[in-house]
């Protein structure tokens, strides 16, 4: 048995085959004040039993700043802040979240904290900024450039679920996870994690958050609005969720983007001089989708391990999050006419086998793709069964000739947890500032719609900006229309006219 593939399939593609940077462990940790006890509660603080918990403590807290050891650039310092594992329960036990924050270079006045969160969920956040602060160099002039990794991720009291050698399936998984972080698992909620982003903004001497998020991380902006309208200050959501799909309309959505960008990449192919057979985009794709049939019946053994069906069109769909790859997906599929599956193992599963590309390049810890389960799972209300799948096979086979089976069965990854709240569904905020949202319109993670639909939902009037291209996500990927309006609002609060658009 091979123990259980989890694949990340959501996020910000930054190269497939880039080395994997290593979670950091803050060297300082957060003091949390001494006050009186008291009535007073945070805005957003669920109440209990009728009682506003006393958050004062967690809200006056100070970092001792340290070193980053391994994280660049050496101007980094690292951290850690405390929050309460419920936030109902504020003297039961506590984590310590890892932050890190690289200091505003100027010139100029500085203008304040801008805190990122790079996608996932379960992707650590520090190590994401080390490796994209280069490429956000103007914004680090005015403000200092926040990481963290969310709770149950990276050093922030990562999940663990034990030796996962033997796992085959989602309830075998939910087992393990319980077994050994079984106390942590019921508070992994995005809205709990906006509560986390409250109090580091707090910490950090912030009366707004300025804040940046990808893919999920718009997600989680879009949450925090919900729960802290009067704290939202020039927030940006980049590759935006839709939060109006439950898990088999967002799956289906998925599903069609996916089969757009593959029908994009083809033509692109066969514009080339493509090695699959066609002379169009829909020959190419045809010819891709029969040789996964072969996967299946005849895997390719390599050095890696065998390179079947599932990891065929994993490599395939994880090369579709950025253009950037495609040079790398056609490469692969010239070295499988040889026989030589390596290229495409590595594009698959580019932390060793089972492992698959996540929001922000290869990160061989497992914890990332358990993290990952873990809070989708927390967020995910639905729990369904094969059986409750099978009416909706002509549906995606419909949305997907090519991905739409693998896609569909990905709505199985929560059985045998138990049921979550939806969280991400709930953004209402007609309160709160305008945001600048992103999207790409042949973006295959997040489709295109999703913005709009995450402005309507959120109410305030929230600004979206259209990126005309391919992949997940718009500020990384070279366009410089993109970054000087992004970069505008969080500089000038300028926002975009409406309907504007950039290639």
């Amino acid at each position: 048995m091979t123990a259980v593939r989890l694949a990340l399939a959501g996020g910000l593609a930054a190269g497939l085959l880039a080395a994997g940077a290593q979670a950091v462990s803050p060297v300082a940790h957060a003091r949390p004040a001494q006050v009186p006890r008291g009535p007073a509660a945070a805005p957003g603080a669920r109440a209990a039993r009728g009682h506003q918990p006393d958050l004062r403590p967690y809200y006056r807290q100070t970092v001792e700043w340290g070193g980053c050891p391994g994280l660049q650039p050496p101007t980094a310092r690292c951290g850690t802040v405390t929050v309460p594992v419920d936030y109902a329960d504020p003297d039961g036990r506590t984590v310590q979240l890892a932050v890190s924050r690289i200091p505003a270079t100027g010139p100029g006045r500085r203008l304040g904290s801008l805190l990122v969160n790079f996608g996932g969920p379960g992707l650590p956040g520090i190590a994401g900024l080390g490796l994209r602060a280069g490429d956000m160099a103007r914004l680090g002039r005015r403000y200092d450039l926040i990481g963290f990794d969310p709770r149950g991720t990276g050093a922030s009291a990562p999940v663990d679920c034990g030796d996962l050698s033997r796992v085959t399936g989602p309830a075998q998984l939910a087992r393990a996870c319980a077994a050994v972080s079984g106390w942590l698992l019921p508070y992994l909620s995005t809205a709990n994690t906006a509560r986390d982003l409250d109090v580091v903004r707090a910490v950090l001497g912030d009366s707004r958050l300025t804040y940046l998020g990808f893919s999920y991380g718009s997600s989680l902006g879009a949450v925090y609005a919900h729960e802290f309208p009067s704290r939202v200050g020039r927030m940006v959501l980049d590759g935006v969720p839709d939060p109006t799909l439950d898990d088999v309309g967002t799956a289906l959505a998925q599903a069609r983007a996916f089969q757009t960008a593959l029908l994009h990449f083809a033509a692109d192919c066969a514009r080339r001089g493509c090695p699959v057979p066609g002379r169009t985009g829909a020959q190419v794709v045809a010819a891709m989708n029969a040789a996964g049939q072969r996967y299946a019946r005849h895997p390719l053994t390599t050095g890696q391990g065998e390179l079947d069906r599932t990891g065929y069109l994993q490599g395939v769909r994880n090369a579709l999050y950025s253009q950037d790859d495609w040079p790398f997906l056609r490469t692969a599929l010239a070295r499988l006419r040889h026989g030589d599956g390596e290229l495409m193992m590595q594009i698959a599963w580019p932390g060793g086998p089972g492992q698959a590309v996540g929001d922000f390049g290869a990160h061989p810890q497992a914890a990332v793709q358990t993290a990952r389960v873990a809070i989708d799972c927390r967020d995910t209300p639905e729990r369904r069964t094969p059986a409750g799948l099978r009416p909706l096979d002509g549906r995606f086979a419909a949305a997907s000739p090519v991905f739409g089976r693998e896609i569909e069965q990905s709505l199985l990854a929560c059985t045998g947890w138990p049921r979550g709240t939806p969280d991400t569904r709930d953004v209402t905020a007609r309160t709160a500032p305008q945001a600048l949202l992103v999207s790409t319109t042949g973006d295959p993670a997040t489709p295109y719609r999703g913005a709009f639909d995450m402005a309507r939902a959120l109410g305030d009037d929230s600004r979206v900006l259209t990126r005309r291209g391919e992949g997940h996500g718009a500020y990384f990927a070279h366009s410089p229309c993109v970054q000087r309006a992004v970069d505008a609002f969080f500089l000038d609060g300028a926002l975009p006219p409406a309907g504007a658009a950039c290639d």
